[in-house]
């Protein structure tokens, strides 16, 4: 009987311990996937756009600016809508940031930072108004990095195969399959006249068959807003993971850039700009120190 009554308790030990362990793991791999979608929020904007951003909001969602300007200062003093509207501009656009070349915007998505509708905010007051999805919110107050805005790039089907994984040297970013990502939320930091380890692991729908792909990777190495022929660092074709070494200039302006990562099995194009066919493209900030 005591023989019993031990084994009974070890297996509701064993199963309380192992439904711990299950959620622990799926609690990290919630983590994970919570943490590349808000990395991938995309949505980077300029200065002139950030200022378009809060102009185009004012005109067609200014209930939504009031509400963040209460939340704020929950105050009980009695502030008229332009007056609140005037300090949050005062807070996110002042003149000081602008000179500086920085500006504030705010970027909306679900709470779990998924944009499933592909739905921004305008970024003109001369745009026409649009209707945010029900459940999109405000989800990051976002500062502007690039001076320059890139040419739009993505694939017409990434069903079957995308970009699963980006390493460079030890940093590395896992995402989900998209026709896009723009990966605002990561860093690259690369060394100057230094040689950097990069590895692409393409995604397939079937790994057990893994399709043949091309292999593309541009850098703005001089932060002028295009991806120019010289600035291809890498072009190969593989059915399986490309690695290579990135050479860094010696020197490159300080700041954030662009690197653009496409991958295609309908074979690509060395024209950064040019849409890919089945696959995915992906744009990352870096930086060269």
């Amino acid at each position: 009987m005591n023989l019993l009554r031990f084994l009974l308790v070890l297996l509701v030990l064993m199963m309380a311990f192992g439904i711990q362990a299950v959620a622990s793991v799926s609690e990290q791999s919630n983590d994970k996937h919570q943490q590349a979608r808000y990395s991938e929020l995309g949505d980077l904007l300029t200065v002139e756009q950030a200022q378009g951003r809060f102009a185009w909001l004012r005109k067609c969602y200014d209930d939504v600016l009031v509400e963040l300007w209460e939340r704020m200062h929950a105050s009980s003093d009695i502030v008229d809508k332009e007056e609140k509207l005037r300090q949050l501009k005062a807070l996110w656009l002042s003149d000081t940031a602008l000179a500086a070349g920085k500006a504030q915007y705010l970027t909306f998505a679900n709470t779990d930072f998924t944009n499933p509708y592909q739905w921004y905010a305008g970024t003109s007051a001369h745009e026409a108004c649009s209707i945010m999805p029900v459940e999109y919110e405000p989800v990051a107050l976002k500062t502007t990095v690039l001076p320059r805005s890139y040419c739009e790039n993505r694939s017409y089907e990434h069903e079957w195969e995308w970009i699963s994984e980006v390493t460079v040297d030890d940093s590395t970013h896992q995402s989900e399959k998209h026709d896009h990502s723009l990966i605002s939320g990561k860093v690259f930091v690369l060394r100057a006249n230094q040689a950097s380890k990069v590895t692409i692991k393409p995604g397939n729908k079937e790994p057990e068959f893994p399709s043949y792909v091309a292999a593309r990777v541009w850098i703005d190495w001089d932060h002028n807003g295009q991806f120019e022929s010289s600035e291809m660092v890498y072009r190969s074709a593989s059915s399986g993971v490309f690695k290579f070494l990135l050479n860094v200039p010696a020197t490159v302006p300080e700041g954030l850039t662009l690197m653009r990562v496409a991958t295609d099995a309908g074979g690509g194009s060395n024209d950064a700009c040019t849409r890919i066919h089945y696959g995915e493209v992906e744009d990352y900030l870096v930086t060269v120190r």
